[in-house]
């Protein structure tokens, strides 16, 4: 069973129905089990494809040919709190979630989250994509009332969900970001069988090819397309993260 893209109904009652929904009301977000065989994975069905992914405990990460691949850390633990993927001038932070094993997260997330940017005077925007419902918006950055377009595709899978946010051109038109697109569709989730609280972040840690390679260490400099940056806290929910501005 593959969990990859939500497919809408086809029949034409069912379209109907959907063109009435209101954009932003919530859906039935039960796990569909009938998707297209794309990723994101869970590791208990992941392709035997060739391709190399950095672990990094909840995430294995492609490491495609092209991208630089950077993990926002806790600067009192050095613990990973997400990892974030570039291609050319867009960038896209993913973070990994515990879920329960009967529905989805997405839809609640994303009604809470255009709630809260509506409640700001924010103008989210509600669109289909690969995944199913992705919401357009608006991200802070570090400079004060500067904003720059967003993109949040959530994926839901076995007792797990990933959160990609996109910046840069391929939040805009995701076809402009192909490697981006290409990361979230082969990465793999290892959700593990510990019982964890809805919601939390599944552990992660810098992969072996960072480790082994850190500058003063006997491997010498970390290799080239991957790095860390320091920060404070850890990566919540619902609110959508603005690491991916601050690591730019």
């Amino acid at each position: 069973m593959a969990f990859g893209r939500r497919r809408r109904q086809q029949d034409d009652e069912d379209a109907l129905l959907d063109e009435e929904r209101e954009p932003d009301e919530d859906v039935d977000d039960s796990i569909d089990f009938t998707g297209e065989p794309e990723g994101p994975y869970d590791v208990s069905e992941a392709p035997r494809d060739g391709v190399h992914r950095l672990d990094i405990g909840g995430l294995r990460v492609p490491a495609l040919e092209g991208v630089q691949i950077q993990f926002q850390v806790e600067e009192a633990s050095g613990r990973p709190l997400s990892v974030v993927v570039a291609d050319g001038q867009s960038a896209m932070e993913l973070a990994v979630f515990a879920a329960p094993k009967s529905r989805g997260l997405w839809g609640d997330v994303r009604a809470e989250i255009v709630e809260q940017l509506q409640a700001a005077g924010g103008t989210p925007r509600t669109v289909e994509g690969p995944h199913g419902r992705e919401l357009e918006l608006a991200l802070p950055t570090p400079v004060p009332g500067q904003m720059v377009p967003g993109r949040m595709i959530g994926v839901d899978g076995p007792r797990w969900f990933v959160r990609a946010v996109l910046t840069g051109p391929g939040a805009l038109d995701p076809t402009r970001a192909p490697l981006l697109v290409e990361t979230l569709r082969r990465l793999v989730v290892v959700r593990g069988d510990d019982a964890m609280p809805v919601r939390d972040p599944l552990p992660l840690k810098l992969p072996k090819e960072v480790t082994d390679n850190v500058p003063g260490s006997a491997g010498g400099d970390a290799p080239a397309g991957t790095g860390t940056s320091a920060t404070s806290g850890r990566p919540q929910m619902p609110t959508p993260g603005a690491r991916i501005a601050e690591l730019r």
